[in-house]
């Protein structure tokens, strides 16, 4: 069974008989392999129930293996660790995870302590902490003998707060639009609450809100399950997350309302408009953004209706500027006719195609060269018109894709 036995679902070892050397570390091989579903290291290590006591020889098992002289005597010492020692951990690293919100004087103020979260790099020690917290609880927990020494008041503090605060973490990714990968714990801290935190210890998870439906934000206002303050996170960060998805389609213009988008959150955070004006005014920044609306520096009459020229001009004018040419109408001259010659030239695939991005390259330079310089002796930098082109086109490869 030890050498041939090779199940990684396997998670607990009973050792009944005397083992050593190569035979121990084969038995601890076979529990100790991680396992998950989707190939992500779900079960971190197993557990062996040690009844003859042959683990006080596994550091003589260790250092007479032979493919083990290639790891530090350090990595080698922490192979196998007391449930008692991993239990010990749990009053500390609870500690540390209160410790992350000691700024906030009221402890069960979910509000408060979903704006400190605010702040990513608290945000992600808050993670860190609680995945510390639940994973050292969750042995603890496997110990009878733990449970049995540990006063009951105490561990329904810990259970109320590991509720508590997945709940909040739920809560609070869906506010900042977060991605994060939970897979390294996700399911053990579920598997934890399932066991031994009752239902009514655990907040429920407000739904994913849809930062479009204006009746949706209206209901969840009216039923007062979050703050004005939380649905305008929801809007900001989740707008945020959307402008950085779309950013090569349109860089000038999503460059200027990120920028307008954290510069209101700053707002807020920092007391400078109440929560009602937040809200407000992210609903209207979303509104520009969806519809494309920049009354600041409007584009040219003529560009209205085409998409792609207007993105495009965004990044001429920019470029222009650089040399000191402010001429808005040359930019738009210049975005209708690499948008006519990128639409002519495209076909399936062409973003990855070198030739045909050559065949694009040469009629932009005929137009520049031709049209511009021979026609309308207008002379510019070609430095300048190799960024044009450059910008433009890589803005293409995105807008123009089929």
């Amino acid at each position: 069974m030890l050498t041939g036995f090779d199940a990684p679902r396997n998670t607990v070892l009973y050792v009944a008989r005397r083992l050593k050397e190569h035979g121990l570390l084969q038995a601890i091989a076979r529990v100790n392999r991680v396992f998950d579903e989707e190939g992500a290291p779900d079960k971190p290590f197993g557990f062996i129930i040690d009844y003859t006591g042959v683990l006080k020889d596994l550091d003589a098992a260790l250092a007479s293996y032979d493919a083990l002289r290639g790891f530090s005597q350090e990595d080698i010492a922490t192979s196998v660790a007391a449930i008692r020692d991993e239990a010990n951990k749990v009053p500390g690293a609870h500690a540390a995870l209160l410790d992350v919100f000691k700024s906030v004087s009221n402890s069960f103020d979910a509000e408060a302590y979903a704006r400190l979260l605010a702040d990513e790099a608290i945000r992600s020690e808050f993670y860190a902490r609680l995945s510390a917290f639940s994973r050292a609880f969750s042995v603890a927990l496997a110990s009878p003998a733990f449970v049995e020494a540990t006063k009951p008041e105490l561990l329904k503090r810990w259970k109320d707060d590991l509720g508590r605060f997945v709940s909040l973490r739920a809560s609070v990714s869906l506010r900042y639009a977060e991605r994060v990968d939970w897979r390294d714990y996700e399911k053990r801290i579920r598997q934890l609450l399932d066991r031994h935190v009752v239902a009514r210890d655990v907040v429920t998870i407000v739904e994913p809100l849809n930062i479009f439906d204006d009746i949706a934000i209206e209901e969840r206002r009216q039923e007062k399950t979050e703050s004005d303050a939380s649905v305008a996170d929801t809007i900001a960060h989740q707008l945020t997350r959307s402008i950085e998805e779309k950013w090569d389609e349109d860089p000038i213009f999503f460059e200027k309302f990120s920028k307008l988008v954290r510069d209101t959150i700053a707002d807020f955070h920092k007391g400078r408009i109440n929560e009602l004006t937040y809200l407000s005014k992210v609903k209207e920044l979303r509104d520009k953004v969806q519809t494309r609306q920049d009354e600041t520096d409007p584009t040219p009459v003529r560009l209205r209706g085409d998409g792609h020229a207007q993105a495009f001009w965004g990044l001429a004018k920019r470029n222009l500027e650089k040399s000191g040419v402010g001429d808005t109408e040359l930019a738009a001259d210049i975005a209708l006719e690499i948008s006519s010659i990128v639409q002519k030239r495209r076909k399936v695939g062409w973003q990855h195609d070198r030739d045909v991005e050559n065949i694009i390259r040469n009629d932009i330079d005929d137009f520049f060269f031709e049209e511009l310089r021979g026609q309308r002796g207008i002379l510019i930098d070609p430095a300048i018109l190799d960024g044009i082109v450059d910008d433009v086109l890589a803005s293409a490869r995105v807008r123009l894709a089929q």
